[in-house]
């Protein structure tokens, strides 16, 4: 509930949630007629992935910060 509230979410919601909503849409475009379904509605605000982490640095770039981050 912190996380939701602190990050703008409607609501609070699991990642059993998330996963269970990722299924709908997958179930729903997998067999509709060609017309791409409206998504299940889900809590935060935009419908992108920028919710996710992004990063500019390259791969090898990346893989140095998580190998210092490690230990």
């Amino acid at each position: 509930m912190l996380f939701a509230a602190t990050h703008g979410w409607d609501f609070p919601v699991s990642r059993e949630w998330i996963q269970q909503a990722d299924f709908i849409d997958a179930f729903y475009a997998a067999n509709s007629n060609g017309r791409r379904p409206k998504p299940y509605p889900r809590p935060w605000k935009d419908s992108n992935t920028s919710r996710l982490g992004k990063t500019t640095l390259s791969p090898a770039e990346a893989r140095e910060v998580l190998k210092k981050n490690r230990g």
